[in-house]
């Protein structure tokens, strides 16, 4: 069957173009602080970042998996809380080509020029990635990324965060947190404005999050683009693999419940591998922890 395709929907990167951006982004990429990442604006062509935007899923178009803030109490109300999807059927189809662009030879070539990291792998089954979306009011706690690839000779390094809303002003809040090692203190805020890609590092010392509630009109919301990128060098990560999030309390708004406080001390005192057991046993029995 001959279908006729739009040329002018598509985008592909550039093999000459993202070497060039790589050698000029390199240095900030190593030398950024608290921990290795580089800010990349007006990523796309407007005209197709506008498209990507446009076409981003609303909260009432596909089935979102409700994700919320993190270790703490929260409204329970998906049009607050972060949602995702990491369902690449849900994506429209845009949104698909972008994701498959991001995950291309061109992109992950760019990524290991850009971080020093050879052959960074892609993850086609969007593990713990996709589509991220959160409404006014809501936040993500600070907190330290699983390992969340199955496949334990595969650890999460690099980031990439690609923010799609046009209308977003940097008053509404949400931004990107970097926090020291002993997440003690924000060093860098990257606001999520439109056409922007944030790249960053992932290891066991990375905190980062948006821990303050989104203040955006009830019509927006802080819409993404998430990619994990891995390696089999561990000594890259310099973190044992987990298959759960390691949440920090930073704000008034991180309140626990009893829930909470249990899940901390195993987490804390608990084998690392004993944990990942309990983790996959919870999940298997369909308890839910985000509600």
């Amino acid at each position: 069957m001959n279908v006729a395709l739009d040329q002018t929907s598509f985008f592909f990167f550039s093999r000459k173009e993202m070497h060039e951006l790589a050698a000029k982004l390199r240095q900030n990429f190593a030398s950024a602080q608290p921990y290795p990442h580089v800010i990349v604006d007006n990523f796309l062509p407007l005209d197709f970042a506008l498209q990507i935007a446009k076409a981003f899923p609303g909260i009432d178009e596909i089935d979102w998996k409700f994700e919320g803030p993190g270790d703490t109490k929260h409204s329970g109300d998906r049009n607050i809380e972060k949602v995702s999807t990491s369902n690449e059927e849900l994506f429209p189809p845009l949104v698909r080509m972008m994701m498959m662009q991001f995950q291309s030879g061109i992109f992950c070539n760019f990524l290991s020029r850009l971080t020093g990291y050879e052959h960074l792998q892609p993850d086609p089954n969007h593990f713990g990635c996709g589509l991220h979306s959160t409404g006014n009011g809501g936040r993500l706690m600070v907190h330290i990324d699983a390992s969340r690839h199955p496949n334990k000779d595969l650890h999460q390094l690099i980031n990439c965060i690609y923010y799609c809303t046009p209308e977003w002003k940097e008053a509404y809040g949400g931004g990107l947190e970097l926090w020291n090692e002993d997440a003690t203190k924000c060093v860098t805020t990257v606001p999520p404005l439109f056409n922007r890609l944030a790249i960053f590092k992932v290891s066991g010392r990375t905190w980062h999050g948006h821990p303050h509630p989104v203040q955006c009109p009830p019509h927006l919301r802080r819409n993404s683009l998430a990619l994990y990128y891995y390696t089999t060098d561990t000594f890259a990560t310099d973190y044992e693999y987990t298959n759960f999030v390691r949440w920090k309390r930073v704000t008034a708004e991180d309140k626990r419940r009893p829930l909470h406080v249990v899940k901390s001390v195993l987490r804390s005192t608990l084998p690392t591998p004993v944990v990942n057991s309990l983790a996959r046993l919870a999940r298997w029995t369909g308890l839910n922890f985000k509600r």
